[in-house]
């Protein structure tokens, strides 16, 4: 299934513009078989407002039925100011725990990327306000330096403070990590080979362009009632591009508690923005999704924007199921854009939805409506566009 639209215009460029985007989260299950995707997300992909902000809170961010971080709030926003212009992105924790074995409490993790007077930048740093590590107390971890290693007996490690920041061509992008826990053995509240990211952000700000490149991919989503059970998995965003480099995401299997299990799910993207033409490209990859009786194959989608400095400009969009059964009877995958299919007492699934508009296309492979739960699980999202 595939669609495709050329969009032309004989005006002139329009004048330079930056590109601002970012992202805070409470917990993030990087690895592993894990409950849920990032969880108390705020986010906004590539935009031109400066004022743009978005902002979270909840009690709790769990992990594996364990409340990992509590009174968690996160913020991103843009910033227009005598500094200079760019994203900064914030999240705070009461306290972070694993059992008995880690206690972190007072945490804030903060990072900036801003361009000013012609120079690229970027800022990150996380502090605590106790750190203690099974029954001992550890004050020099207040403040710890750049990507502290610490082992914590009966759980593996964790890096404290995990920084930095990539400056390309096109601009720069930072993020700040207060702790990602690697859970290397057998404990009672993190799986084993899990990695599990707490505070995690990220800050974006494209140089000057005529065209900025937009869009983003991930492989599920997960609704009920209007309320987010499991947030966008193996997410990407762009507001520069990857200097022409592929970049992959990609995370194991993934069950969302009394919806839907998700075989392993992995994202790219690849693009660039330049002074003869701006191009991006996004794919979603899931390797299956099983919802009570029902059961998918292995779903795709891509999708991919142009512009030309003598401002032409071209979005495309595709996407692919492999099978749909429900027990040992198999359904017909529909051809097309915004095909439905209804299995009585099971679910409604649309396939090949596709959204529109001026230099920007959308597409999700698979949307499943569970008439039981109440739920809409979104399924191999893809989307990509051009700004100037």
């Amino acid at each position: 299934m595939a669609s495709t639209i050329a969009l032309t215009s004989g005006s002139a460029s329009a004048s330079p513009v930056f590109g601002y985007s970012g992202y805070s989260y409470g917990t993030d299950v990087e690895s592993g078989l894990a409950n849920s995707g990032p969880q108390v997300i705020s986010k906004f992909g590539c935009t031109t407002d400066a004022n743009k902000a978005d902002k979270n809170d909840i009690a709790a961010a769990n992990v594996n039925g364990q409340a990992i971080a509590r009174s968690v709030k996160t913020d991103t926003h843009g910033f227009n100011n005598a500094s200079g212009t760019g994203v900064t992105s914030t999240a705070v924790a009461a306290d972070v725990k694993v059992g008995n074995l880690l206690a972190l409490t007072g945490v804030k993790t903060t990072t900036t990327s801003k361009y000013s007077k012609g120079q690229l930048s970027y800022t990150g740093s996380t502090t605590f306000a106790g750190v203690k590590i099974g029954a001992i107390t550890v004050p020099s971890l207040i403040n710890p330096g750049p990507n502290t290693k610490v082992a914590v007996p009966g759980l593996g490690y964790i890096v404290l403070n995990r920084v930095g920041g990539v400056k390309t061509a096109s601009g720069i992008y930072s993020y700040a990590q207060a702790v990602v826990i690697h859970a290397t053995v057998k404990n009672q509240f993190i799986p084993q080979g899990v990695d599990v990211a707490v505070l995690k952000t990220r800050a974006e700000i494209s140089k000057p362009a005529t065209a900025l490149v937009i869009g983003d991919a991930y492989g599920t989503k997960a609704t009920a009632d209007k309320l987010v059970v499991s947030d966008a998995t193996s997410l990407q965003t762009t507001c520069q591009g990857t200097e022409g480099k592929t970049v992959r995401v990609a995370v194991g299997e993934l069950n969302i508690p009394k919806v839907a299990y998700v075989g392993g799910v992995y994202t790219t993207k690849n693009g660039a923005i330049g002074e003869s033409k701006s191009y991006i490209n996004f794919t979603s990859h899931v390797a299956g999704v099983k919802v009570g009786t029902l059961s998918i194959g292995a779903i795709e989608s891509s999708a991919s924007a142009w512009k030309t400095k003598d401002n032409k400009a071209g979005v495309s969009s595709s996407s692919s199921i492999a099978s749909i059964k429900v027990g040992n009877k198999t359904y017909p995958v529909k051809t097309g854009e915004n095909q439905t299919l209804d299995i009585p007492g099971v679910a409604k699934l649309t396939f090949n939805q596709v959204l529109r508009q001026k230099r920007y296309i959308s597409v999700n492979a698979l949307v499943i409506d569970v008439y039981s739960l109440n739920t809409k699980v979104v399924v191999g999202h893809s989307a990509a566009g051009v700004v100037s």
